[in-house]
């Protein structure tokens, strides 16, 4: 259908409309960049996706220890080190637990992740979704005065060094690694099993304002 005609007929444009839909391009994307809507993608895996989050804690929580054995390898050395950690017995257990993981959302994987990792999918995402859920019908448990409001989430130079504590480090940390998806990088050990929402707000582009309203 023809936006513009939409927005004329309504009397409103930009953030005033809350657009509803369950393709990442053709509903979310192109109204977003097109007209600046509000927009929700509705997922119907997401009901899964939690059902695994919460069941296999035990392996995103055993991901998360190999994740930090592996960064502990390398703690102590420099670009004056000239010995090499033995990280393969940490990578193939990785792998081992990753491959796990996949196993339990079903033949083809989570639609979200894999292993540590976010997808094509989850990335985009994060990155154009004002909101998404499983279902349109979680608005329900919502007032309509209710402000939707994203997380806060740190930059991966932010989230490794604690305030107050950079000139006592021994040396600053240089180099900050994001999850190269153009996601917000947030280092697994922050990740942990959280209470499912039924609508979950994410920080995306072309914002207006930084209310987070909805």
């Amino acid at each position: 259908g023809s936006s513009d005609l939409v927005c004329d007929l309504l009397g409103v444009k930009g953030k005033d409309i809350l657009y509803m839909g369950d393709h990442i391009f053709g509903d979310i994307l192109k109204s977003k960049k097109r007209q600046g809507w509000r927009t929700f993608l509705v997922v119907p895996e997401l009901a899964r996706e939690l059902h695994v989050w919460t069941e296999k804690s035990e392996l995103f929580e055993e991901l998360r220890r190999l994740e930090l054995l592996l960064a502990e390898r390398y703690q102590d050395l420099d670009s004056s080190s000239s010995e090499r950690p033995d990280i393969g017995s940490v990578k193939h257990q990785i792998q081992r637990v990753a491959h796990e993981m996949d196993l339990s959302y079903g033949q083809l994987g989570s639609l979200f992740r894999c292993g540590s990792r976010q997808t094509l999918f989850a990335s985009q995402l994060m990155r154009y979704a004002d909101l998404y859920g499983a279902s349109v019908l979680n608005f329900l448990d919502y007032p309509f005065s209710y402000l939707f409001r994203a997380a806060p989430a740190l930059m991966p130079h932010e989230s490794t060094v604690e305030h107050g504590h950079l000139e006592a480090a021994a040396s600053p940390p240089g180099l900050q690694v994001g999850d190269g998806a153009g996601t917000e990088g947030t280092p697994w050990h922050q990740w942990g099993p959280h209470e499912p929402r039924s609508v979950l707000l994410q920080d995306s582009v072309g914002k207006e304002d930084e209310d987070g309203e909805a």
